[in-house]
């Protein structure tokens, strides 16, 4: 059960909008979201908790506590987690050795296959692999 402790409204960037459960990053300018570019994108700011399908409107994003994430493959319980590519869904840390990091947080729930939704601990940090 994701557990509310910080949501903030951003306005969308994203030609098209964006999906309930995705990680965003920070947009053009502040108070701007966008989708990510690529993998293991930088200036994570959360992840959205409702749908926004329009351009110029707002959606909420969880900056803290624990939020309900998409994966895009498998994942253990505990787990770090960064961005899988640029549909917002997340992976296990997994980059090379001495690769700048940038993860959402720690899987709270497991997933099994792409497209499962899990609970991950917000814990937003750059570490190294």
């Amino acid at each position: 059960m994701p557990v509310y402790l910080m949501d903030k409204s951003y306005k969308v960037t994203t030609s098209g909008g964006v999906s309930a459960n995705r990680v965003l990053v920070q947009g053009p300018s502040p108070g701007e979201c966008a989708m990510p570019a690529t993998a293991n994108a930088a200036k994570i700011l959360g992840v959205t908790v409702h749908n926004q399908p329009t351009l110029g409107r707002s959606v909420s994003v969880r900056k803290a506590g624990i939020a309900e994430v998409m994966a895009a493959s498998s994942i253990a319980v505990g787990a770090p987690v960064n961005i899988h590519g640029t549909s917002g869904k997340v992976k296990t840390v997994n980059e090379t050795a001495g690769t700048k990091v940038q993860c959402l947080g720690f899987a709270e729930t497991a997933a099994a296959a792409d497209g499962d939704i899990i609970e991950v601990f917000i814990s937003i940090h750059e570490r190294t692999a």
